[in-house]
């Protein structure tokens, strides 16, 4: 590795007070998964632990965010409610309030300083929070967006690609094979957002900043990329593109400063 890779900041509150041992070590495999993917695809990670426990008393020190090429905000437990105007629903658990914070103040740092943002799963709910939008705070006993037996494995099912949107350019293709588990989703879209990918039912599966030169690069999937028996070359092609958006506007930085 050299530092002319591009460095990749990675959160996701692994270690929090919120979650049980289970799920807790599941979203520690999932945040490995995707830093690995990270790595094979020329990129460097930067793993970040945004539960309470392990971080400093100030959310700006989460990261420098000049430091780094590009964010990726993982998964995890449930948005806290308020964060979007809700008292809440029954359903909610896993609630990292100190994390929302934190990873709310690095999206928006992101924004100003042009670093591309990818999100997945609650990442994705955290990113429509961030523009203002709300959340579906629970999507019900018959949605087949996660396993609801105490397994709690993975789901597969199809999304429909919206035409001309950056996830539709890149993936290539109408439609995608997912691997889901949420019971959460984006309700109304946050200002500047749009949606570019649904599944069956309806439910929102992933958002973005349209496409403009020199605009913003900033993408959200509700499913987990990064999981194993997701279909081959999925995530190469997600990580391939925000990786490379974050050499380009490296450039671009470097070329200003020149």
């Amino acid at each position: 590795m050299t530092d002319a890779l591009p460095l990749i900041a990675l959160t996701a509150p692994i270690h929090s007070s919120s979650y049980d041992e289970a799920y807790g070590a599941d979203i520690g495999r999932l945040a490995a998964l995707a830093a690995a993917g990270i790595e094979a695809a020329g990129g460097r990670a930067l793993l970040l632990d945004a539960s309470g426990a392990s971080l400093p008393a100030h959310a700006a020190e989460l990261v420098d965010i000049d430091s780094v090429d590009g964010v990726l905000v993982l998964g995890g437990g449930d948005v806290d409610p308020a964060l979007y105007g809700s008292a809440g629903h029954p359903s909610i658990n896993g609630v990292d309030r100190r994390a929302d914070d934190l990873e709310l103040a690095l999206i928006r740092a992101a924004r100003p300083a042009g670093r591309p943002i990818l999100a997945i799963c609650r990442g994705t709910q955290l990113l429509n929070v961030a523009f203002g939008g709300t959340l579906i705070e629970d999507l019900g006993a018959d949605s087949f967006h996660k396993d609801h037996t105490s397994a709690e494995d993975m789901v597969e099912h199809e999304v429909m690609l919206v035409a001309e949107t950056r996830l539709q350019g890149f993936l290539g293709s109408g439609h995608a094979t997912v691997m889901s588990s949420h019971h959460q989703a984006v309700d109304e879209l946050g200002e500047g957002l749009i949606v570019s990918a649904l599944a069956e039912d309806g439910i929102v599966e992933a958002i973005e900043v349209p496409v403009s030169e020199h605009g913003e690069w900033i993408l959200g999937v509700q499913w987990h990329p990064e999981e194993i028996g997701t279909p081959a070359g999925q995530f190469e092609a997600l990580l391939g593109e925000f990786l490379q958006e974050t050499v380009i506007r490296r450039e671009r930085r470097m070329a200003v400063t020149r």
